[in-house]
């Protein structure tokens, strides 16, 4: 399988791979919403009352490795080449950043086939929780019946309900220790 993955045209595994991340990534983020031991590390990424473009990167060492972790297994394990990967990495990046900025501007037809920064505005949304934890495409949201993007609405508030992360560094290095 690893050397039919490989011989691929780089652009075809490219999008091979946003694909399968994604859907494995879908599942995961999922997870950390909803397994309550998971979710106090990846609360840290939910506690941003104000988008940035740094807010992709505020994350629980803990989330980072879980999720990256399984999320990378498959790229490797199917054999992708280099080339590919890395021009993934890119593309996780510099989406990750623009889905995070605190620009509000509308993408209306792209909307349908690639996250967009309202999409992921709403995922950080106090109301409604739980939503749009596609990374790439919002169609996997509309599969799973977790997609959301009303109107020309934005979200009123952004974070969790009651904004239960301290702030600092290190308290929130260490919220997720914490007894309840």
């Amino acid at each position: 399988v690893s050397r039919m993955v490989a011989s691929q045209p780089v652009w075809l595994q490219v999008l091979e791979l946003m694909l399968i991340a994604d859907l494995v990534q879908y599942g995961v983020h999922r997870a950390f919403h909803r397994q309550p031991w998971l979710w106090r590390f990846h609360a840290i990424h939910h506690s941003i009352r104000e988008m940035d473009w740094l807010a992709g990167s505020r994350l629980h060492l803990v989330d980072v490795i879980i999720t990256r972790a399984v999320v990378v297994l498959p790229a490797f394990v199917l054999g992708f080449a280099e080339p590919a990967l890395y021009a993934w990495l890119v593309i996780i990046a510099l989406h990750g950043v623009l889905n995070h900025v605190n620009l509000r501007f509308r993408l209306r037809w792209i909307e349908h086939l690639l996250v967009t920064p309202r999409f992921h505005h709403w995922h950080h949304a106090v109301t409604p929780p739980d939503r749009n934890f596609a990374v790439h495409f919002p169609w996997i949201d509309r599969l799973f019946g977790t997609h959301y993007l009303p109107g020309e609405r934005w979200p009123d508030e952004l974070g969790i309900e009651g904004h239960p992360v301290p702030a600092g560094y290190a308290a929130q290095w260490t919220y997720p220790l914490r007894r309840t």
